[in-house]
């Protein structure tokens, strides 16, 4: 016997069944002045994650290359310098191949682009640091962050790229302006590139990553969404539509991306079950 089909409900249904029910009510009758401060403390705190990326057109001789990826520090009222150089401090100590930054490193103060660009300018490794700009880059002054950020030896790059040489192999770096902004040329961060060489893309604005699998992009790194930054609820029992590329690794096609947490908050100093991230990607070729 046949049984009839469920009746899926709407999206709109769904929120008003929830607004009107008690759960927001109970939720907000918990303690709160608990959570928050648990949420403040989460917000200085720092994960490390560990994460091996499996590229198909990695040259063997760059088997093991190691990068640690850095994004949204938000230098501000919010995220002060300690918090900064400490995780500083923790990336050196590391001692990766590459350093890569993805962008918002300021929130909104002209005044705090000088002392992050000398924090981040730091950072040592042999092959360098290389970054792109974010949305809150541009919406301070993107002109002296990347002025800055070059004059900390930190290579800023803006719809351009550049044949990393390493370990007697080379591989294409690229970094495109932000998306949100409008800013964004992916053909021009390609160009110089070998139609098969392995290329590793910059990009703030994970919403990017179509535009970069199209364009045969091995590996997108990515910020900006902060994971979410606070996660009140469970993600079974959410009834907004999950938002895709949030976090983590994501693959599509022959192309990957890898968004990071990031390190600073925006809007409320504050972050819950999402704590700031230090990203240790590890490159491997295929079997």
């Amino acid at each position: 016997m046949r049984t009839a089909p469920q009746k899926r409900i709407k999206l709109s249904e769904r929120i008003n069944a929830y607004v009107s029910s008690e759960a927001p009510l109970r939720a907000m009758a918990g303690n709160w002045s608990k959570t928050a401060k648990v949420a403040m403390d989460e917000a200085n705190s720092l994960s490390l994650e560990r994460v091996d990326i499996t590229l198909d057109r990695l040259p063997k001789k760059l088997d093991g290359f190691k990068i640690i990826h850095l994004s949204d520090i938000h230098h501000s009222p919010f995220t002060g310098l300690e918090h900064i150089e400490r995780v500083i401090k923790v990336a050196n100590r590391l001692r990766p191949d590459m350093f890569l930054l993805t962008g918002d490193y300021v929130s909104h103060e002209r005044e705090y682009i000088a002392p992050v660009a000398a924090a981040l300018g730091r950072l040592k490794a042999r092959f360098g640091t290389f970054a792109c700009l974010g949305n809150h880059d541009h919406w301070t002054d993107a002109e002296l962050v990347t002025h800055l950020f070059r004059g900390e030896g930190i290579n800023m790059l803006v719809n351009e790229g550049i044949r990393v040489e390493a370990r007697g192999s080379s591989f294409w770096l690229a970094g495109v302006d932000d998306y949100m902004v409008g800013k964004t040329d992916v053909a021009a961060a390609l160009k110089g590139s070998f139609p098969d060489e392995m290329k590793l893309l910059l990009a703030h604005n994970p919403l990017i990553f179509r535009d970069a699998v199209r364009s045969g992009i091995d590996l997108t790194l990515s910020g900006h969404t902060h994971g979410g930054q606070i996660k009140l609820r469970d993600e079974e029992k959410r009834i907004l539509p999950r938002r895709k590329l949030k976090a983590g690794l994501h693959k599509r096609k022959d192309s990957q991306v890898y968004i990071t947490r990031g390190i600073g908050t925006v809007v409320v100093p504050m972050r819950y079950q999402c704590p700031p991230e230090i990203s240790l990607l590890e490159l491997r070729t295929a079997e």
